[in-house]
């Protein structure tokens, strides 16, 4: 399907790699490769907004159903503001960071506005 071939050498080092440029639609599909060559290694994969979260969190359902993909959504609300978030956000982006210490092979995707409030762990 997709050759991995250049990619091989860069995932076989311990640590964290990056890889961006990759078109949107290709990225589902890159996705379970680079998870099946890393191993039980996180796999983390940050969209551009929410909207394209959910679209390739469906994307991944359909190319790896096998693969567990795990959503850590951003807050409804701003820093310092007077509204509280959703006990809804609140309890997946919980349940998402107590996934994030099970070794389990997965895919955690998020969006820029998600990870900038957080950091992920080493």
């Amino acid at each position: 399907m997709i050759d991995l071939a250049r990619l091989k050498a860069r995932l076989a080092v311990s640590g964290r790699i990056s890889v961006s440029g990759v078109p949107q639609g290709l990225d589902a599909m890159l996705l379970p490769e680079i998870a099946r060559a890393i191993g039980p290694r996180v796999l983390v994969h940050v969209a551009v907004d929410d909207q394209r979260l959910a679209v390739l969190a469906d994307q991944l359902a359909f190319f790896a159903p096998q693969l567990d993909v795990v959503r850590f959504p951003a807050w409804d609300c701003l820093p310092y503001d007077r509204v509280s978030p959703v006990a809804d956000i609140i309890s997946r982006r919980l349940a998402t960071l107590s996934r994030l210490t099970q070794a389990i092979t997965s895919i955690k995707v998020s969006s820029l506005f998600a990870t900038r409030s957080m950091s992920w762990a080493k």
